[in-house]
């Protein structure tokens, strides 16, 4: 079985055109909390606090302190609004 040492992050609406891209992947050896990982990685790019964004981890609604493994798919959502 091949070790997969990465992380794929999804992100979605605006994410997508502050990061420049749809998807992009991210070694990640060690598991982190999606709060670190935001910290580290992506803060900078998405330009809005770590509240300002929904996550989910292989296809389920998460927390940011939910920890995220090697091999995990995150997506990065904007919040929804509507009536």
């Amino acid at each position: 079985m091949v070790k997969n040492d990465n992380v794929t992050v999804l992100f979605f609406s605006f994410a997508a055109d502050r990061m420049s891209t749809r998807e992009k992947v991210y070694e990640l050896s060690t598991p982190v909390s999606i709060q670190e990982f935001f910290e580290q990685y992506l803060s900078s790019g998405l330009k809005e606090p770590l509240e300002s964004w929904l996550f989910s981890v292989n296809e389920q609604w998460v927390d940011p302190q939910y920890n995220l493994h090697p091999g995990d798919a995150l997506a990065v959502v904007p919040p929804v609004s509507g009536g």
